[in-house]
């Protein structure tokens, strides 16, 4: 089956966010949008097809949820990741910021601590934050989790919660089993339940795998919550399709007993139908996107290779993902470039340089990695799940 990535399709003036916000966010809207976290690609027919059988109905009452969605959410898991999720386990929710947030309020209280691992998605700071939590940073080092600091943010702050970003973003690396048991074993030994997001988990780059964190240990299922989703994979985050799972009764049967009390947990009739059609038949689609997103980030890489300074070292160095179409771009060298100093003594306030560098150098709109924790200085987002087209700019100084 031919699936056309290098189509451009026109999302000015259809309520896209990546597109609306561009004057707010940027200064300008005459540039490339390669920031919010959805894909320039049209969605797989299969759902389509599945959306227009329930339009051409022409009735939108209250709707059921389809024994078919947990089926297909079954099968996938099992299919995908050797998973053998059990029904009691799961549950829908409205995405997976609102699930965190569901679970930050349900399992704590305002002052409670939390821990993230940034530089990481920014929503995991601010939803805690939001509510009235202390978020404590456990930063990585690279490619590697901290785990002496992490033991001693357990150790000493009666933590409550800790938000697990597996495969992590903006990074994109994704955590073997052996990093995951020690995470595990901490947290377990120290009372603290681990809400393990999961969204990439089915972009899967360069024939690497995922490892759910429930799955690595007994004290993982113990203290676990997973939030997963088909949106980032089949470019249908507006569907709002996301699922939770949680092994422990202990844990799951009075959260969810929460949700239901508050209907926080029933789908719409387009979010099911939507996931059912990826999860059922959208499979071969997923395998041609992560072909093509892999090509577009050696793509980018080859670009970065060829942009250096007088003494030939390399400007732009982009970290290869190991999930996910988000590359994140280590401009540090760029940033002392710009700024005139050296990378050890780049400033928070100088990374306003490296943003008017590509908004008004490259009309390009990337996420600034700062947005992702203070250790995001230097760096940018950019996403490359678009028409090859699209990454067709040059670096300059």
């Amino acid at each position: 089956m031919k699936f056309n990535f290098d189509e451009i399709i026109d999302r000015r003036n259809t309520h896209a966010f990546k597109y609306d916000a561009l004057k707010r966010v940027f200064g300008r809207d005459d540039i490339t949008p390669l920031w919010v976290a959805d894909m320039e690609f049209r969605s797989p027919e299969c759902i389509t097809e599945a959306l227009k059988g329930c339009l051409e109905q022409g009735v939108y009452g209250y709707s059921s949820e389809p024994a078919e969605l947990f089926d297909s959410i079954h099968d996938w898991i099992l299919e995908e990741h050797g998973w053998d999720v059990k029904k009691e386990w799961y549950t829908y929710v409205g995405g997976i910021v609102r699930g965190i947030a569901y679970a930050v309020q349900f399992f704590t209280k305002p002052g409670d601590k939390i821990i993230v691992q940034s530089p990481v998605y920014h929503p995991f700071t601010l939803v805690p934050e939001g509510n009235d939590r202390i978020v404590l940073r456990n930063p990585l080092k690279g490619r590697d989790m901290d785990f002496e600091h992490l033991e001693q943010l357990l150790s000493g702050n009666e933590v409550k919660l800790m938000i697990l970003c597996n495969p992590h973003n903006p990074g994109g690396y994704a955590w073997s089993r052996e990093t995951l048991q020690r995470v595990a074993s901490l947290c377990a030994a120290h009372g603290v339940l681990v809400i393990s997001d999961e969204i990439h988990c089915d972009l899967i780059l360069w024939g690497g795998k995922h490892v759910p964190f429930a799955t690595v240990s007994e004290e993982a299922a113990s203290c676990s919550i997973t939030f997963g989703a088909p949106s980032k994979t089949f470019n249908i985050p507006g569907l709002a399709s996301s699922y939770c799972l949680i092994p422990n009764a202990a844990i799951r049967e009075p959260f969810y007993k929460w949700l239901g009390a508050n209907e926080f947990n029933d789908p719409g009739i387009m979010s099911s139908l939507g996931a059912i059609a990826a999860f059922r038949h959208g499979r071969q689609w997923r395998d041609a996107a992560i072909s093509y997103i892999e090509q577009n980030i050696l793509y980018i890489e080859r670009k970065c290779a060829a942009f250096v300074d007088a003494d030939g070292r390399q400007l732009i160095v982009p970290v290869r993902p190991e999930a996910s179409y988000l590359v994140w771009l280590d401009c540090r060298r760029l940033l002392a470039a710009l700024s005139g100093k050296q990378v050890a003594d780049l400033q928070p306030q100088d990374q306003k340089l490296l943003e008017d560098y590509f908004v008004n150098r490259l009309r390009l709109g990337l996420n600034s990695g700062v947005m992702f924790g203070p250790e995001g200085l230097g760096f940018m987002r950019l996403n490359v799940a678009c028409p090859r087209k699209l990454l067709d700019f040059e670096f300059t100084l």
